[in-house]
């Protein structure tokens, strides 16, 4: 486009030029002239700036937020719900001085009490107090000790590098966990407020003299076919849906998981719903 084009050429522009405020009329200045004039948008707002930036699109700074005409896009006024949690002690301007998309940083007070530090368009897109949704710890009122003080028993000590009164129950920090039986795990902290207990006494992992198979079912993991298994019956749990290899007394050789076989369900050849075929030597 040629520097030298006339600004009475733009249209959309020519619709907001304020005739009111200007001495001299737009055909006396080219598209991308440095000089600063009124202008107008739709909405009527009113506010100076240079043509060359309007040529290159800038808009309404009131439209966009960028300035602030209170009553109109305030945050007062477009967010009054959200402007009652202003903390008018610590920050220096009202609400109604600063944009509801504003990125500047404010100090906010929630219903309960909590103040902290948050940027204002985080703010109206939703985000809320950090320490009544865990994000952020306060001892003694919305910490894992405060608050789940069973739970809390259950933490290990010689292996967490923090305490239970420093981590909220939402977290999805990972830490170390000691049952009353003495088994130790790592979980995440919000799924173990959420129910989530210790694994090897639930039968979801395996600790060999405690929950395998081989000792709590000794009888069925002699049938455990050990030439076709890649595993030993010391690292199942009787409740595992794994299928393995089995041979009976007699010799017959089947597959069938783990939890059929401590649930009763024994050799198909013996008990005749199968049958053996033995294979022949040539």
């Amino acid at each position: 486009m040629s520097k030298r084009k006339k600004l009475s050429e733009n249209a959309a522009l020519m619709q907001q030029w304020d005739f009111e405020k200007n001495v001299r009329g737009p055909e006396h200045f080219t598209a991308y002239s440095h000089v600063k004039v009124w202008w107008k948008c739709g909405q009527g707002h009113s506010w100076e700036a240079m043509i060359f930036n309007r040529t290159n699109g800038d808009g309404c700074p009131y439209c966009i937020g960028k300035k602030i005409l209170t009553g109109v896009n305030d945050l007062q006024t477009l967010n009054p719900v959200l402007a009652g949690e202003w903390d008018f002690e610590k920050n220096a301007l009202l609400p109604s001085q600063v944009a509801a998309k504003s990125n500047k940083k404010a100090w906010w007070k929630c219903s309960a009490g909590h103040s902290w530090e948050a940027r204002i368009f985080s703010r109206n897109e939703g985000f809320s107090c950090p320490y009544c949704s865990g994000q952020k710890i306060i001892t003694g009122v919305n910490d894992l000790q405060t608050l789940k003080p069973q739970l809390a028993r259950e933490w290990d000590y010689d292996k967490n590098s923090c305490l239970p009164s420093q981590v909220g129950i939402k977290s999805n920090k990972k830490a170390w966990w000691r049952c009353s039986l003495g088994h130790s795990w790592r979980a995440i902290i919000f799924n173990r407020t959420a129910g989530r207990g210790c694994p090897y006494c639930a039968g979801q992992k395996v600790l060999v003299g405690f929950n395998d198979l081989e000792t709590l079912y000794p009888k069925i993991a002699d049938e455990w076919d050990r030439d076709k298994n890649r595993i030993l019956p010391t690292a199942v749990t009787p409740g595992s849906n794994k299928r393995v290899w089995w041979k009976c007394p007699v010799g017959h050789s089947w597959r069938s998981d783990v939890a059929s076989r401590v649930n009763g369900r024994g050799c198909p050849y013996c008990v005749g719903k199968v049958q053996y075929k033995p294979k022949c030597v040539r």
